[in-house]
């Protein structure tokens, strides 16, 4: 018993004389890196022309029971990296990064699919107003009887290129509604 208490006062003995860095020494006295630049100024707390400080400085501070060895400080940021808590969370972590960036590349397919379809659109619609406009001169240039044929022909025309830019504007508010949704969650993920 009388060894282990000399061994144990030589240790401590030793490591009152060590000088640390300053994160080591915020963990050692189990205080946030902030909080111990503040407390460096207000304290204070002495630091050497490295920017060491030494352990005693420490003791001298915030006293014997409050500062923790190094090896105390190891040992306890060990205990919590392979705790069933924490590889819990780890999965976790990867599953939700897994999950964002599928949902990131089901964005990216329905832009794609969206811009096509509108596309597509936009080229039918272009298509519909040049035969439509071809069909208008050549009925006028008959003014027959076809007359009545071909008022019947641009109302089908007319009913078609509204149809069509009923379909436009749909999709493009869908469009819209999904670029605010996609800035809204980008906003909450990042």
């Amino acid at each position: 018993m009388f060894i282990k208490t000399t061994r144990s006062s030589t240790r401590e003995h030793s490591e009152t004389f060590m000088k640390v860095n300053k994160k080591l020494a915020a963990e050692m006295v189990g205080i946030g890196r902030t909080t111990f630049y503040k407390h460096i100024k207000s304290k204070p707390i002495s630091i050497d022309s490295t920017g060491k400080i030494d352990v005693s400085e420490l003791i001298r501070v915030y006293g014997q029971e409050k500062v923790k060895t190094p090896e105390q400080v190891k040992n306890k940021k060990n205990e919590h990296v392979n705790t069933p808590e924490s590889v819990h969370l780890d999965e976790e972590n990867k599953r939700l990064k897994l999950e964002i960036e599928n949902i990131r590349l089901e964005r990216q397919r329905e832009r794609e699919q969206s811009s096509d379809e509108i596309e597509n659109l936009r080229l039918n619609l272009d298509k519909a107003m040049t035969q439509n406009d071809n069909l208008t001169r050549v009925l006028t240039d008959q003014r027959s009887e076809e007359e009545k044929n071909t008022t019947q022909k641009e109302e089908e025309q007319s009913n078609k290129l509204d149809t069509l830019l009923e379909k436009i504007e749909k999709i493009e508010t869908e469009v819209q509604k999904k670029k605010k949704w996609w800035q809204f969650n980008n906003n909450k993920t990042t």
